[in-house]
């Protein structure tokens, strides 16, 4: 069989788990990282034979996607903001609109001489690694509540040839840091921030097979894990240190107000590429 016939064997496979057009995305996207291809050498290479062995391997990882695990599980592998990642299913798969929270980082302070930065809950590592990588100046830390998921962060920053210093923590123990008296310039978390009662209105790839630890929160505590990083940053943010935050588009008026009772000011959010209010920064008070 050849590449081009097994990418149509995978998308007609995929079908109607996935509408035609993803179904056909998946399937190109998986060869790529089987065959280490980029995506025109993928077409070029259309009419190349493939092996029994890589035919029998590729099979029994269609089973996997047949049954809606996500792609970058089954190959192991996401890109983010230009980096590659390990992924396992004790991390969240990294997502654009995360992806965007870094840039906004980036530019914000590209140009800042030192920056000590501490990214809360860390999950894959991948706004750890991606601002260390991005912002070589800045030192990084990172933390998580997961062991499982600082194994997989640890081998993203080494994999990555960044220096990031890990610890693990429950960013709702707000009384006991990690880092001890370490002051930081900026606190960046992607926290868990979707409704529960919002489940039932996902993909069920997603439902089924990424940590629900990392996604959702009580429906009656929505701003839980945000009130915990301004404690956390009342503790150990410098004045005039940041809070940057990944959010769910619904809860920023709340959000607002909740960050200027514990004392911060210059309340911002920014829209993400879909026009979803996805991103926020609060700053600490002297």
């Amino acid at each position: 069989m050849t590449i081009r016939e097994y990418t149509r064997h995978i998308t007609e496979t995929l079908q109607p788990l996935y509408d035609a057009h993803e179904a056909a995305a998946i399937a190109k996207a998986y060869l790529q990282a089987r065959l280490a291809l980029p995506a025109h050498e993928l077409v070029l290479r259309g009419n190349d034979t493939l092996s029994a062995a890589k035919i029998r391997q590729f099979d029994n990882e269609l089973l996997l996607l047949q049954q809606g695990t996500p792609l970058q599980y089954v190959s192991g592998e996401a890109e983010f903001y230009g980096l590659n990642f390990h992924v396992t299913p004790d991390v969240l798969i990294p997502r654009p609109e995360t992806e965007e929270l870094v840039d906004l980082i980036v530019r914000a302070h590209v140009h800042c001489p030192t920056l000590r930065i501490w990214d809360v809950g860390t999950g894959s590592g991948c706004i750890a690694v991606a601002l260390a990588k991005h912002l070589p100046q800045a030192e990084v830390f990172a933390s998580d509540i997961s062991e499982r998921a600082l194994d997989v962060a640890r081998a993203n920053a080494e994999a990555n040839k960044v220096a990031v210093t890990f610890a693990r923590h429950d960013m709702l123990d707000t009384a006991n840091l990690p880092f001890g008296d370490t002051h930081f310039g900026l606190l960046v978390s992607n926290p868990p921030y979707i409704p529960a009662a919002l489940r039932s209105t996902m993909h069920p790839n997603v439902v089924a097979h990424e940590p629900h630890s990392a996604l959702f929160v009580p429906d009656d505590q929505p701003l839980l894990f945000y009130e915990a990083l301004a404690l956390i940053g009342k503790h150990c943010l410098v004045p005039q240190g940041k809070v940057y935050a990944e959010t769910f588009e619904g809860y920023h008026e709340e959000l607002k107000q909740m960050f200027l009772s514990h004392g911060y000011a210059d309340f911002k959010s920014w829209e993400d590429i879909n026009g979803k209010r996805r991103m926020v920064c609060a700053e600490k008070m002297v």
